[in-house]
């Protein structure tokens, strides 16, 4: 969703873009990569908006622009970011917030997934090809991995061939997902989880105990601290699987952690707030004596491989029985 939030670390990649508004080096394709809720696409937006700015006359004419860009409103931008999928998104207010890409062939063909088919990069390549009203047209597209095999072919076309005066900037979080071919057509820009310090000042006002739920369940990530400080029925879904995954670790029977697992993967996005509670407090056990720390360390790694693999296709089942073996 467009909005004022601002930008969070990343000065390196931040300084290597605007080099490029300002000295007119800018490529005709990046991919931002890195993982969930780190500053990705908002750090393409503001790309976009400075590219979209740039040869602004004014500073009248240059907020009027940057306001177009954060209402997702501007001609020459075109975004591909929220989907609509029938029963699940559905209301184009929603949609429009932060998707300006024409999505009505997938109400008409009545679309079940967040996957980017074919005809979605179709329906934006009709676009790419009129003539924009400043310097660029600008494609933002997040989670390129989302994208369909024949959808992806027909992205490397046009970046094998890409339209006069349209940039494209792209985000990932699983570049070795990607076809070899897509990754050499663009700029790959490298966007790493940020150290505890630029995160503290978000959570400085919070009490203690909040402070250090936030700072842990964030390893890095900005967007996580942002949407809980944002929602606070999140923060208290997350202290309370700070809670029940305490309970789960200190339940010496196994038939029992198994029960309680799998009723807990019967619903995914909580059971992504369970393991990951387990994996963070497994983790605390490193810096104990060394074999405390080689156990936990064994623990945290099987717990993060199972919450990798949780929104993958995975047999629930086995996954809760594997889970619960590995905190034994």
């Amino acid at each position: 969703m467009f909005s004022d939030q601002p930008i969070i670390g990343h000065e390196r990649q931040r300084a290597e873009l605007l080099h490029d508004v300002v000295s007119g080096t800018l490529t005709h394709a990046y991919l931002f990569s890195g993982k969930k809720h780190i500053g990705k696409f908002t750090m393409a937006r503001w790309f976009a908006e400075r590219i979209l700015t740039h040869s602004c006359n004014n500073d009248r004419e240059k907020e009027s622009q940057s306001l177009l860009v954060h209402r997702n409103t501007h001609p020459d931008l075109l975004t591909l970011d929220t989907l609509w999928i029938d029963e699940t998104c559905t209301d184009w207010n929603v949609i429009g917030r932060s998707s300006s890409a024409p999505q009505q062939h997938r109400a008409k063909a009545k679309a079940k997934t967040d996957t980017i088919g074919i005809d979605d990069v179709r329906a934006l390549q009709e676009r790419l090809y009129e003539t924009p009203q400043g310097t660029h047209t600008i494609c933002l597209i997040r989670s390129i991995e989302r994208l369909h095999i024949t959808a992806a072919n027909a992205l490397l076309k046009i970046l094998e061939e890409p339209p006069s005066r349209v940039l494209f900037c792209f985000t990932t979080e699983s570049l070795s997902s990607l076809p070899a071919t897509i990754i050499s057509r663009m700029r790959v820009i490298n966007f790493s989880p940020l150290p505890r310090s630029i995160l503290e000042p978000l959570v400085s006002a919070l009490p203690a105990e909040d402070r250090e739920l936030l700072l842990g369940i964030a390893q890095g990530a900005p967007g996580i601290i942002i949407r809980c400080l944002g929602d606070a029925e999140r923060l208290r879904a997350e202290k309370q699987a700070g809670i029940d995954a305490y309970r789960f670790l200190q339940n010496p029977s196994l038939l029992e952690r198994f029960r309680e697992m799998l009723t807990v993967m019967e619903e995914e996005e909580s059971s992504v707030l369970f393991l990951r509670q387990i994996f963070l407090k497994l983790s605390k056990n490193l810096h104990g004596s060394a074999s405390e720390a080689e156990k936990a360390a064994h623990f945290a790694r099987h717990f993060f491989s199972i919450l990798s693999i949780l929104q993958s296709n995975a047999h629930r089942p086995l996954l809760a029985a594997h889970a619960s073996l590995s905190s034994t």
